[in-house]
């Protein structure tokens, strides 16, 4: 019988990982940053998932129960349990997408900012997604509302004029908001903050994935989807200043220019 010799050896294409595949990963990460946070200003500000933890406020109860509720009508209209529900949302893309800006913001901005998500009910009741809270003069300086297109398209469009809507009527609240005092955490609801979308295409997304499971420091491709995310904040502030009509919203935008401009000597001090 003639046997046969294989000679060299065969590159079999990289297995390309679905962005839920990475879901246990920025889990893990997320809970880092939350002990990080938490243990600097020695107060349980974040739960493990990076939101900021419902607590200290007398709806806090009603509150609960508008989440509940919320989320039981939502698994209801999809024939599922409420744990079903949560199971799917939390392998959805979107929610890979909020972990993972969440994640890289915290990377270049820690020194300066707390890089939070927001408190279910705040995500819920008012769209936003992620909250930036400046260490050192206390400011929330933005809610974020992430936005994943398709392939070839970051998605913002839409989410643009969602965005400009909410300006025009004063920008949005934080029931479960903070600020910083003396160096420590003081809780505090913030009405009239500036909102903003970030926007990732499927293909930035899945290259931001990639170099978040490569290591714990900073990639130079992470700079730049960053990069590209502030020029489109710069856009936006622009927009917004010629929308906006309530004038804490303006006061709050004039604090939030002055914070891009922190931010940008944060990444390219990294």
């Amino acid at each position: 019988m003639q046997e046969f010799k294989i000679i060299g050896h065969i590159e079999l294409p990289e297995k390309k990982l679905r962005p839920e595949e990475y879901r246990e990963l920025l889990e893990n990460k997320l809970a880092e940053i939350s002990s990080e946070v938490n243990e600097q200003f020695a107060y349980k500000f974040l739960d493990k998932s990076g939101n900021i933890l419902m607590a200290e406020h007398p709806d806090l109860v009603a509150d609960q129960n508008f989440v509940a509720n919320l989320e039981s009508d939502w698994a209801s209209a999809q024939y599922k349990t409420v744990s079903e529900w949560q199971q799917a949302k939390d392998r959805n893309p979107a929610t890979i997408t909020e972990m993972a800006v969440t994640l890289v913001f915290h990377r270049l901005l820690k020194d300066r900012f707390i890089v939070a998500r927001a408190s279910t009910f705040d995500d819920y009741k008012y769209g936003v997604d992620n909250v930036l809270l400046d260490k050192e003069t206390g400011a929330v300086v933005c809610g974020f509302d992430e936005v994943l297109g398709f392939t070839g398209d970051d998605g913002g469009e839409k989410k643009n004029e969602k965005i400009k809507k909410t300006l025009a009527h004063g920008g949005t609240s934080l029931k479960y908001g903070a600020t910083i005092i003396d160096g420590q955490i003081k809780r505090q609801e913030l009405k009239n903050i500036p909102t903003f979308y970030l926007s990732l295409s499927k293909e930035e997304l899945s290259s931001l994935l990639k170099d978040l499971k490569a290591g714990n420091e900073p990639t130079e491709n992470e700079k730049n989807l960053i990069l590209k995310m502030l020029s489109s904040l710069d856009k936006q502030y622009s927009e917004a200043k010629t929308i906006a009509v309530n004038e804490t919203l303006q006061e709050n935008l004039d604090k939030f220019a002055e914070s891009l401009e922190v931010i940008k000597q944060q990444i390219n001090k990294n």
